[in-house]
């Protein structure tokens, strides 16, 4: 017969309440790091992510925007259309803005673009975003993007 030492059960106790102290810590410190903001960088688009401004779901990322306000929400857009709709109406909030390049599917921070009109888009704002170096058609910066929109939708 095997003698049970009473040390032994007591180490066997510290080591699974030392190990349960352990793996709490690290589920907290997960659980934290997923309500933080991951970086000031631009987020994926998910299947069923949808227009923060117009409430259609979001399904071809060429035609998208998304940024970031000041207490760290990120809002995606379905139309680049859409994003300048809406910062219009939150501009003093926003502190960075991404389009999707309409030829790679990269981002592009909104002050290296330049945007082109007469595309079919998904809200047929009709305006496509490129790397400043690679537009197509009447190029204009986002502050005249943002000019335009106000003067033809009529946002204020």
């Amino acid at each position: 017969m095997l003698k049970r030492n009473k040390n032994s059960q007591g180490n066997k106790r510290g080591f699974f309440l030392t190990s349960f102290v352990f793996f709490l810590f690290l589920f907290s410190a997960l659980l934290v790091q997923g309500k933080c903001p991951q970086s000031s960088g631009p987020v994926d688009i998910l299947p069923g992510d949808v227009c923060s401004f117009c409430g259609m779901h979001i399904t071809e990322k060429k035609f998208s925007g998304q940024y970031i306000t000041s207490d760290d929400k990120v809002k995606k857009f379905d139309d680049i259309g859409c994003l300048v709709s809406s910062y219009i109406k939150e501009k003093d909030k926003v502190k960075k803005i991404w389009v999707a390049d309409f030829e790679t599917g990269e981002w592009i921070d909104s002050e290296n673009a330049l945007f082109s009109s007469g595309f079919t888009t998904p809200m047929h704002y009709g305006f496509v975003a490129f790397k400043k170096q690679n537009c197509k058609g009447d190029c204009i910066p986002f502050e005249d993007l943002v000019k335009k929109i106000q003067e033809t939708h009529g946002e204020e």
